[in-house]
């Protein structure tokens, strides 16, 4: 960063023009998401830009293919994708919505494959997935397939409290939006870089989505920057078209700024180097264990889950009624754990955890301890 600023600290990437670590990373990215077909890359300046990015390139695809009326969008409830008028239009958890309200026109919601917390009266993850696809495709049949222009969903819900579906649900979405026409948004803002145990989530899932929203990891917070990225079918869509239709009316002043693309490259090249998706894997296996063992020894913990360097503790004062934990109760929690040495990220009754991907085993004992002190406090209060 401190090269490229002295070399070129910024130069705007519109009217056709560029610089050489916007093309650099441009290819970069292109193989790094070679398996997922990805083959262009809008850059910007952050995950709530890049949401609101392949929303409006959605619409546009369609409206380039003749099928104006496809403008509606689906997400699933407790999802998050940021906080631009689109991407809140589409987020899936009241929070950051009803204050804001009435919503951007044509955005609806499906119920999460959560499967500690869902309306059908079940846990069975399998089966929760299925009952989501099927409100999904009467969803799409209510609305008309013909005017809904794209599936937004993140391949792992985040901010909504760590939901981590059945593995045959990305799959399944793929399969339904393919039949309808419908374009795949994957939210890949918090999964994307190895928070998963994979490269990606999308991958984790086994699913090539249309487009790709990218940030956080992709500079390491260094810079604030993110990538949206187009598979070829919408790739193709804009760059054959000859009437003006593929011509992108859209932008911001620091898409691809050149400190910011110096930025991602040298963080790719470390992620790579040092494969910390490996590490988030196995690392995360010890996490995920050892908060099944502070659920055994703690009543207040309602469920623990997670994936990868992504977990979540739920605390509930009742644990058959699964009644949130009172806010005294989690504030002691986060008290005691800080005390302990760990900070931990409070979000409702939900304890979430997004350690570094570099943690080392000791590290994860480390957490363990003092979340054991925090949910001690909390269970006297």
């Amino acid at each position: 960063m401190t090269e490229q600023l002295a070399e070129l600290p910024y130069y705007s990437a519109f009217r056709g023009t560029t610089n050489d670590k916007a093309v650099e990373l441009s290819y970069e990215l292109n193989q790094w998401f070679k398996p997922e077909g990805m083959v262009r890359s809008f850059f910007t300046s952050g995950g709530s830009d890049s949401v609101e990015t392949c929303l409006r390139l959605a619409r546009q695809y369609h409206k380039v293919r003749g099928e104006g009326e496809r403008t509606k969008f689906i997400s699933l409830k407790k999802g998050y994708h940021g906080t631009h008028f689109g991407g809140a239009s589409v987020n899936g958890n009241a929070n950051f919505r009803r204050n804001y309200e009435p919503m951007l026109a044509g955005c609806f919601q499906i119920a999460a494959p959560w499967t500690y917390r869902n309306p059908f009266g079940t846990d069975n993850a399998e089966e929760i997935a299925n009952r989501c696809i099927a409100m999904l495709e009467d969803e799409i049949a209510f609305q008309g397939a013909d005017t809904i222009a794209a599936m937004i969903m993140e391949p792992v819900l985040g901010a909504g409290g760590v939901i981590v579906p059945h593995k045959s649900f990305m799959p399944m979405v793929r399969e339904v939006c393919d039949k309808h026409g419908i374009l795949l948004i994957a939210d890949e803002v918090i999964t994307a870089f190895g928070r998963t145990g994979d490269v990606h989530g999308s991958r984790l899932w086994g699913v090539a989505p249309d487009m790709m929203c990218t940030a956080k990891a992709i500079t390491n917070s260094y810079f604030p920057f993110g990538a949206a990225m187009m598979g070829e079918k919408v790739v193709d869509a804009f760059e054959s078209n000859k009437d003006g239709l593929g011509n992108i009316g859209h932008g911001y002043t620091y898409s691809a700024h050149p400190v910011g693309c110096a930025a991602a490259l040298a963080t790719l090249a470390e992620i790579k180097k040092a494969k910390v998706w490996e590490n988030a894997k196995a690392r995360g296996i010890e996490l995920q264990n050892g908060l099944a063992q502070l659920k055994e020894k703690h009543q207040i913990v309602g469920d623990t889950r997670g994936i990868g360097l992504m977990a979540a503790i739920e605390l509930v004062d009742d644990r058959p009624t699964k009644t949130p934990a009172s806010k005294p109760a989690i504030a002691a929690a986060f008290d005691a754990a800080y005390e302990a040495g760990v900070t931990i990220r409070v979000s409702g009754n939900n304890i979430i955890l997004s350690p570094p991907l570099v943690i080392t085993a000791d590290d994860v004992t480390r957490m363990i301890g003092a979340l054991d002190k925090g949910l001690s406090a909390a269970a006297g209060v």
